[in-house]
């Protein structure tokens, strides 16, 4: 296994979490055991116990990784967008990934991603995003517990490699359904194109490609990118389309990349996620509210979002069918943007700063 030992760039990395610590230890291990260790490592912790979750990486983590600079701290506000910023704010070195509590890198990941950014000598790239795998990479033998090492039965085997055919087949149904929708599918860019950049000679001949928009659990950006595009802080708890706001605005600096051969598996945990109603519903609210604040053609998004909102309404009914939704959640939560958007549209962005998080929050305590 290769490791780089002469990097000229450093990265850190920034997580915000809200009470998921079992799957965020998961995800902090395998940060440390990357054949490019970061520099620093930054946790925002939103959750009430937060400090509990902190004892624990202190005692098996911090201890066994001396050399990463851990800063484990309670976060300002439940906000996966306030979070990343107030992250942000304490990285010192020159790339920052930014990844969700439920991403697993494998070992090589970083070293992969920090291998084109220091091919990136004329600073054309903005951000890099690694590929998704469909399965988490192994557990490393010191993180195996003797109950693990015993005799797994037999029926127990094929079981499990019943389920990781059923998640890799699932993974790939996805990503071909992505692949049939556009990115301004999902996000209607302020200026309603996407950047165009020219790949540099430099990356040509490397397993990379140049991507619209970039998956939010898997980012890596140049930090001096990130100090003048921040992350929209009037979005609140789980920020839906946090990731393509930013993702857009740093595109205007520089092209985003897709590297190939740095693998991350986002295994979406559950535990402590809103429900697809409220999910849906702030995905078009939040949209709207990023809009309101920065497009220069307001009357131009809205009849452009009111067509993919009416689009939306039937490929998600069916979509709930097919999965027998049969409350159809995403379905009422594209109606609730519909019946709402108008209230967004109506207000400054001076106003919209209050009003919107408490709007937010009403939505979020009915889930």
């Amino acid at each position: 296994m290769s490791t780089i030992h002469n990097s000229q760039l450093t990265w850190a990395l920034v997580i915000p979490t809200y009470q998921r610590e079992p799957v965020l230890l998961r995800c902090l291990r395998f940060a440390a055991q990357q054949t490019l260790p970061p520099t620093e490592i930054i946790v925002i912790d939103a959750s009430y116990d937060w400090e509990k979750t902190r004892n624990k990486v202190t005692q098996e983590l911090m201890a066994q990784y001396p050399t990463i600079n851990w800063q484990y701290v309670q976060a300002n506000r439940i906000s996966s967008a306030a979070q990343r910023n107030q992250g942000i704010e304490r990285a010192t070195t020159n790339i920052v990934f930014l990844i969700d509590d439920d991403s697993f890198m494998y070992p090589n990941c970083a070293e992969e991603v920090m291998r084109l950014y220091n091919q990136d000598t004329a600073h054309k790239v903005a951000g890099i995003m690694p590929k998704l795998e469909a399965l988490p990479p192994p557990a490393s033998e010191n993180t195996k517990t003797v109950n693990q090492t015993s005799e797994v039965s037999k029926t127990s085997e094929v079981f499990s490699e019943f389920l990781n055919k059923l998640k890799v087949i699932q993974v790939k149904l996805r990503g071909f359904a992505k692949r049939l929708i556009k990115d301004d599918d999902i996000f209607i860019p302020y200026d309603f194109v996407f950047p165009k950049h020219k790949l540099p000679e430099k990356l040509k001949d490397m397993a990379t490609h140049p991507v619209r928009m970039m998956h939010g659990a898997r980012m890596s950006y140049r930090r001096e990118i990130l100090t003048q595009v921040r992350f929209e802080e009037a979005l609140e708890r789980y920020a839906v389309n946090e990731d393509n706001d930013v993702c857009y605005r740093a595109s205007r600096f520089g092209m985003l990349l897709h590297a190939l051969n740095a693998r991350i598996c986002h295994v979406q945990d559950l535990e402590g996620r809103l429900s697809r109603f409220t999910t849906t519903a702030l995905w078009g609210l939040n949209q709207a509210l990023l809009h309101r604040l920065h497009s220069p053609d307001l009357a131009r998004f809205k009849k452009l979002f009111k067509k993919l909102l009416w689009q939306r309404l039937i490929t998600q009914t069916i979509k709930d069918i097919l999965d027998r939704r049969w409350t159809l959640p995403s379905t009422r939560g594209v109606w609730f943007v519909l019946r709402h958007q108008d209230e967004i549209y109506s207000r400054t962005p001076a106003e919209l700063r209050t009003w919107y998080p408490q709007f937010q929050q009403k939505l979020i305590s009915q889930d």
